[in-house]
């Protein structure tokens, strides 16, 4: 593993998940992954291998990252006896860049035995969806590079299996309900923000107790919030 991205935050969140924040990133500082058994494992030590249901070929991400702010590339390399090889690349575009607004197809890149592309933080609201980046290729090498000054990522890390991830994007001064999702329920704030009139500050993780909450982006940036529920 190499890995010279400096400043993480970390929240734990009830013992449940540990959430990951970066801070004050320099362009060129990057996470790279040189095996398959640098994969992330869950609390027992089991490698977190999640297939997709009818492609062999990729693996459900065992870390699942946001971009808050900025932008990042990301990069995957295969060779001789990984599952996923050249033959498999378009699907994997059919499955994951297809639906990925912020994997941007016009820097995606391709070659034998690799292949990458550069994912931003959009500029436009949205409403709450899944993370359309669910899956990646089932190769030795992944790498993520910061491609901007001050790129903000955020990962939670998966201890057990079984979460969910949805994400919003409220535009400054403007609000979006929150409703309650499983037994479980959280929400990580990107930017300040009031939470039914009281503050929730930037970076911050508010536990939802209530069916719904009307969430308001106090601040001059986009803001992204995070649900994670089981």
């Amino acid at each position: 593993m190499i890995a010279n991205i400096t400043g993480w935050t970390g929240i734990n969140l009830d013992n449940n998940l540990q959430l990951s924040i970066t801070k004050d990133t320099l362009t060129g500082q990057r996470i790279k992954r040189m095996s398959v058994e640098e994969r992330a494992r869950d609390t027992e030590g089991q490698l977190i291998n999640e297939v997709h249901p009818d492609y062999p070929f990729l693996l459900k991400l065992d870390v699942q990252y946001f971009v808050l702010e900025g932008s990042v590339k990301v990069r995957y390399e295969w060779k001789d006896g990984d599952e996923f090889q050249d033959e498999h690349k378009e699907t994997y575009k059919s499955v994951v860049v297809a639906n990925s607004p912020e994997f941007t197809q016009s820097t995606f890149v391709e070659g034998s035995g690799y292949m990458q592309g550069i994912s931003s933080m959009g500029t436009e609201a949205t409403d709450w969806k899944d993370n359309p980046v669910l899956y990646e290729p089932h190769c030795s090498i992944s790498e993520i590079t910061i491609q901007e000054d001050n790129t903000r990522l955020f990962c939670p890390m998966q201890y057990n299996k079984g979460w969910t991830f949805k994400k919003a994007d409220v535009l400054p001064n403007t609000s979006i309900t929150a409703t309650k999702d499983g037994d479980i329920c959280y929400i990580f704030f990107a930017q300040d923000c009031e939470v039914d009139g009281a503050a929730v500050a930037k970076d911050k993780v508010k536990k939802l107790t209530s069916n719904s909450v009307s969430i308001k982006n106090v601040s001059s940036k986009l803001c992204r919030l995070v649900k994670i529920y089981k």
